[in-house]
């Protein structure tokens, strides 16, 4: 199979890093990062254009793109009938994301948007662990992650992020809380910006009250000088509860074998040992599948849709 990697700058070069038994060529304007990456990998190709790439055709088209440029150049691939995978967010509004799921039907192509997140080991195994009633019946989800980023480029643009460190970062997490609580009925929260380098809001707490009678706490923030470490997540139950041991979080470099998102999980207070592997190679791989077996996307675009609107939804509330 052939894939086209674009923007591999930043993300682009974790997302090479992961691609296996294809044929790769890229999109890249920059010569020093250009120079980096074929000297390190197998580049069929390399193209500082993206409409002269898509003259050619990849059986994948891989976007590590700012995010206001996710809708323009996703539905110009699908409509030269390549399948698509972009980095989260899907978009930065709801009309662009549903224009996106629209033309991949339209032009009958794959379409997933890449979150690491979804794709982590621990999280599939909580997933699991709470449809089986291990801990019982839950009624509290914890998702919190806190630093203090000092970014450049363009994340530093509240246009080009299509919000701040939420809808890039925190999306993230939104989807690991969603994944465990299910469909909400209400967003109570307040974003703000605390004194970080970028444009938009870098500090978010929110309350989600989930249709099952859960309540989830969320907290994410890029302005948190001199944070604690934490579980990112807990789940609480009546017989029970799991929290992720961030201990054993894997390192996340661009030569590591295993990256996963998460550490382990403790349940009961014995800890979990889960099986590791490297989501950036498990979701690029189960979309290559999809692909080649005609078959569903594991992460359906519907679902960054859904973690699009809670996103959205906290930001407007926060104008109230």
């Amino acid at each position: 199979m052939k894939i086209l990697v674009v923007g591999v700058k930043g993300f682009g070069k974790m997302h090479l890093s992961a691609i296996k038994d294809m044929e790769i060529s890229i999109v890249e304007r920059n010569k020093e990062v250009v120079n980096d990456v074929t000297e390190r990998l197998d580049i069929k190709k390399v193209y500082n254009d993206y409409d002269v790439a898509l003259k050619d055709h990849f059986d994948i088209v891989d976007l590590t793109v700012p995010h206001y440029l996710h809708k323009e150049m996703a539905i110009k691939a699908m409509k030269n009938k390549n399948n698509v995978i972009i980095e989260k967010p899907i978009a930065t509004t709801i009309e662009d994301a549903e224009e996106m799921i629209n033309a991949s039907k339209k032009y009958n192509v794959k379409f997933m948007v890449s979150d690491q997140y979804f794709f982590d080991p621990s999280v599939r195994k909580a997933m699991e662990l709470i449809k089986d009633n291990a801990i019982g019946n839950v009624n509290t989800l914890i998702v919190r992650d806190q630093r203090f980023f000092t970014h450049e480029g363009w994340r530093q643009n509240q246009k080009y992020m299509g919000g701040g460190s939420l809808i890039d970062g925190g999306i993230h997490f939104i989807d690991t809380l969603l994944n465990f609580g299910g469909e909400y009925s209400d967003i109570y929260s307040s974003s703000s910006h605390l004194g970080s380098v970028i444009e938009g809001e870098d500090n978010t707490s929110a309350l989600f009250k989930f249709k099952n009678g859960i309540t989830g706490l969320f907290f994410y923030s890029w302005s948190y000088h001199n944070p604690p470490e934490v579980p990112a997540f807990e789940i609480i139950g009546n017989k029970g509860s799991i929290y992720e041991d961030y201990k054993s979080r894997t390192p996340w470099g661009i030569d590591d074998k295993i990256r996963t998102v998460y550490g382990d999980l403790i349940m009961n207070g014995k800890k979990l040992n889960i099986e590791k592997y490297d989501v950036y190679t498990e979701e690029i791989e189960e979309f290559k599948k999809s692909v080649e077996n005609n078959a569903d996307v594991p992460f359906k675009p519907e679902l960054a849709l859904r973690d699009l609107r809670a996103v959205l939804t906290i930001y407007k509330n926060s104008l109230n």
